[in-house]
């Protein structure tokens, strides 16, 4: 998986909270919409938007209104379209083009509740949280999304006071709904994991569990690839890497996305072993990951037995002009219809609209498979665990006194009624039932602005996602009923086959992140970050310059030696602490 880097200047940033302390709680108890004297850039750009929904919320109370105001700081979530068109949250929320917007604003003001928003662009995002957490302006909010703040940051904002217990708040206001959720083994299991050393919780993440046939299990990812490009071509889903290897040529001389050139490829970020091809080796995801086929043992994939025949496979690839970059690009790649494989969810459904095929082309339909690599060797595929923490962080400033709104709003989102409105949205108009089941509707046009799957107040926009009991069968029928409906000829079930199959399976899954350890003391944080840096960028560039052709195998032993030194095995040690922690 990418790890995500500060930009150039965080360490400033950082100097500039530990010195601020206190001082920086100061601003309105009430989360006025006036810029604060040193409010950043990206403030004063939506002051315009707060004041304008200030004088909405006066119009309200003058028409005998009783809504109290929750001033909500996040990310204006953007899905991207067919040929590039977007809808974002600021979309949904201000412009009037979102049904369930309109539904979630309803709920929420029968409990009494009115959201204001203040966005901030996703190129933005990061920045100006990290600034504004160092000059004290999250005081202007009631809820902040803190999800680009590390743990050593977010824990300075506590022992500074600048923000208050979530878990004091749930406690004291919860009505009842997420008390009892947080009473059943899933909320201890995910409490547990958010508390710091005084026992309480200061910010929350995403938190899922699932069931499939009445069994404790979650989501699966896999290396997929184009069927309707396999039907075009007359071949079969690979089940060797030589096939694999040749079908990809084949798409190429065959010009199978019938723009004149060879440009179909794999894309995938093979700067980090999050490629799902390493898992067919046996390999983990990441410079250190939590292998749970050994007793949730932290291991390195560039200590395992069979990374070398990986590199050199991919060096395979990279050198037929087969694999591409997942970075910035990734987008056009998509939209241009060039990405002929994957490594993404096994249910995943959102890709394919993206994608803008030739007139009277099939519908691009993305399969996930495994091979096995070597011999001796089944090949493993990354999993969430059946309680799975998610990545983002939702925090409320010690400045706030909404605490009986925010804990209506958490008391919501945690109902079925709200899964199913994020996840779903309304009947008619984001998806329909079928065979019993919810099945959402994807429009890449964007035409129906509903219809994009997940809402777009999740995914680190400004609610932590909720997804209690999800019974995985839903989203599995769902891509069949997909496939159906855009005309797939072969596999129509082949994401829910390869995501049961996987299922059934649970000794050869490997967990896809790290997101089930303790957070870390201050201790762990200090010396992480002084390993982590330089330890991810090494390893980051020595694998794409592996398979890039322009470092050589040969020299194995010296890379090992630098990674050994920049702290690999420390990193193991600290990590394989946390996991104790959390599963022992």
């Amino acid at each position: 998986m990418v790890r995500k880097k500060w930009k150039s200047g965080a360490a400033l940033i950082l100097s500039a909270l530990m010195v601020l302390g206190t001082a920086g709680c100061g601003g309105d108890a009430r989360g006025t919409s006036q810029p604060a004297p040193e409010e950043s850039e990206a403030g004063q750009q939506t002051a315009g938007q707060e004041q304008a929904d200030d004088a909405q919320g006066d119009q309200e109370q003058a028409a005998g209104g009783d809504l109290e105001v929750v001033k909500i700081l996040g990310r204006n979530y953007t899905y991207t379209g067919a040929n590039g068109r977007t809808v974002t949250l600021r979309d949904w929320s201000t412009e009037g083009r979102s049904e369930r917007w309109k539904k979630l604003e309803e709920i929420l003001a029968e409990k009494g509740v009115k959201l204001e928003l203040d966005l901030i662009e996703p190129d933005q995002f990061d920045t100006t949280i990290q600034t504004m957490a160092a000059s004290g302006e999250l005081s202007n909010y009631d809820m902040v999304n803190i999800t680009p703040l590390d743990d050593k940051t977010k824990l300075n904002l506590v022992k500074q006071g600048q923000l208050q217990p979530l878990s004091d708040i749930l406690e004291n206001y919860s009505e009842g709904p997420y008390k009892e959720f947080a009473a059943t083994d899933a909320g201890q299991f995910y409490e547990k994991r958010m508390r710091l050393e005084d026992g309480k919780i200061y910010w929350v993440t995403d938190f899922g569990t699932s069931v499939y046939e009445g069994e404790g299990t979650n989501f699966v990812l896999g290396f997929q690839i184009r069927q309707d490009w396999l039907d075009a071509v007359g071949k079969e889903i690979p089940t060797t890497l030589d096939e694999l290897f040749e079908t990809l040529k084949a798409f190429q001389e065959q010009d199978v996305n019938q723009n004149g050139e060879a440009d179909e490829a794999v894309v995938v970020n093979y700067g980090t072993f999050g490629t799902d091809i390493s898992c067919w080796f046996g390999l983990g995801i990441d410079v250190t990951f939590i292998d749970s086929t050994d007793g949730n043992t932290v291991k390195s994939p560039w200590y395992q037995e069979h990374v070398k025949e990986y590199i050199a496979y991919m060096q395979k690839l990279y050198e037929n002009g087969l694999l591409k970059m997942d970075d910035s690009q990734s987008g056009t790649y998509m939209a241009n219809n060039q990405v002929a494989c994957v490594a993404n969810w096994g249910t995943e459904m959102w890709l394919e609209p993206q994608i803008t095929v030739p007139e009277g082309a099939s519908y691009p339909w993305f399969v996930p498979f495994r091979i096995q690599a070597v011999e001796g060797q089944t090949p493993l595929f990354r999993g969430a665990n059946k309680y799975n923490p998610g990545w983002t962080a939702t925090a409320v400033p010690a400045s706030s006194d909404k605490q009986a709104a925010i804990a209506k709003i958490f008391d919501y989102l945690v109902t079925d009624e709200a899964i199913r409105l994020t996840e779903n949205g309304i009947e008619g108009v984001s998806y329909e039932m079928k065979d019993g089941m919810p099945s959402n509707k994807l429009d890449g046009s964007l035409e129906n602005t509903d219809a994009v799957g997940m809402a777009l107040w999740c995914n680190g926009s400004i609610f932590p996602r909720y997804q209690m009991n999800t019974d995985l069968s839903e989203e599995m029928s769902t891509t069949i009923a997909m496939a159906e409906t855009n005309g797939v000829k072969n596999n129509q079930s082949g994401k829910k086959d390869y995501t049961v199959a996987c299922i059934q399976e649970p000794e050869h899954r490997i967990f896809h992140d790290m997101n089930g350890l303790a957070i870390p003391t201050a201790e762990e944080i200090d010396r992480t970050n002084e390993i982590s840096t330089d330890l991810y960028t090494y390893s980051t560039e020595l694998l794409t310059k592996l398979i890039m052709g322009e470092k050589s195998l040969d020299d194995w032993d010296s890379y090992i030696k630098d990674l050994q030194e920049l702290g690999l095995d420390e990193l193991i040690s600290i990590h394989q602490a946390r996991c104790d922690r959390a599963m022992k």
